[in-house]
């Protein structure tokens, strides 16, 4: 089952200016006044501007004060949507609604290790992947439930191994994919990806059987198939 983005929604409970999610909040509120102060100056300018305009015609300028309004904005409204953007660490949200998956000015080196993943987890994504190389024939058709798979498998785990965990993930995708490959090219040698083939192919082939193949590669942070065939089918 695909899963869709959660909608945005702002916090609505009672603020706690004590709070990591508020501090988090405030602090990214402040960042963007700053980055936006020239922009604002320029703004103001211009309604000084025309401000000097309708003096000059005998007009009412309550209507730019108006607008000087609106570019001020609601803080506590600005406060509310970015505590939405946040979980209650402060840390924050994916359009998934999972924390702890920004990776902004992060080395890829602190994330892109290897960790232990749960076999359940390892299962989703085997079963997931042998359905969609047989239904896309070993092609990416652009639907595909990856993102659940990644989901739910982020959400089961602490929140400090999400960002390891999720790259340990993808590289045991890539070596079911690999494997996947090598299985109906050693049936079919002139076969290429897109060009239906036989499902019975991989029948029989378990996500044991290809994990057996499965080793580090000389960095240690990634994962690749041993050479030769790339696994061996069970009677």
């Amino acid at each position: 089952m695909s899963i869709e983005a959660v909608p945005f929604k702002p916090y609505t409970g009672p603020i706690d200016t004590g709070s990591k999610r508020y501090q988090t909040a405030k602090a990214m509120m402040e960042e963007g006044k700053a980055a936006g102060s020239e922009e604002k100056n320029q703004y103001e300018a211009k309604l000084e501007e025309l401000r000097m305009l309708l003096r000059m015609l005998g007009r009412d300028t309550a209507v730019v004060d108006e607008m000087a309004k609106l570019y001020e904005g609601d803080e506590e409204r600005t406060i509310r949507n970015l505590m939405g953007m946040l979980d209650e660490d402060g840390d924050r949200l994916n359009c998934y609604g999972v924390a702890g998956m920004d990776i902004t000015g992060m080395d890829p080196s602190t994330h892109q290790k290897l960790i232990d993943i749960p076999e359940a987890a390892r299962q989703d994504m085997f079963d997931m992947a042998m359905r969609e190389y047989i239904r896309d024939n070993g092609m990416s058709s652009g639907e595909t439930d990856r993102t659940a798979v990644y989901t739910r498998y982020q959400l089961s785990v602490e929140k400090s191994e999400r960002l390891k965990g999720t790259w340990t993930l993808q590289q045991y995708e890539g070596c079911y994919n690999r494997a996947f490959y090598t299985l109906v090219k050693e049936a079919n040698p002139d076969w290429q990806p897109g060009e239906k083939f036989d499902p019975a192919i991989l029948k029989g082939v378990t996500r044991e059987d290809v994990e057996r193949r499965i080793v580090q590669s000389s960095d240690g942070r990634s994962l690749t198939l041993t050479s030769g065939n790339a696994i061996d089918i069970k009677a």
